[in-house]
């Protein structure tokens, strides 16, 4: 159907995961900064050509920044968001 899971968010060493885009397409962001989001809550999806590409967190996260408008193009690699995972 065109769907395609998120690509692997690996936290760094400090917590911290970086949503990318892995193709071209319109993004829409579903949180803002300080939410905090629980495991497999959705946090943006970008929509390309022929495909959707959906983005949520393994781990129960807060979002630190929103790096991209909604509604804007995003070419393939564009870093969407930056969470920092919550220590359960």
């Amino acid at each position: 159907d065109g769907r395609t899971e998120a690509a692997v968010m690996i936290p760094n060493r400090s917590g911290e995961v970086r949503v990318v885009s892995s193709f071209d397409g319109e993004v829409e962001i579903r949180v803002r900064v300080g939410q905090k989001v629980a495991t497999g809550q959705l946090l943006a999806v970008v929509e390309g050509d022929a495909e959707i590409e959906s983005f949520s967190v393994r781990n129960p996260s807060i979002v630190q920044e929103v790096l991209v408008v909604s509604g804007e193009e995003a070419p393939k690699g564009t870093p969407l968001l930056v969470l920092k995972e919550l220590s359960e």
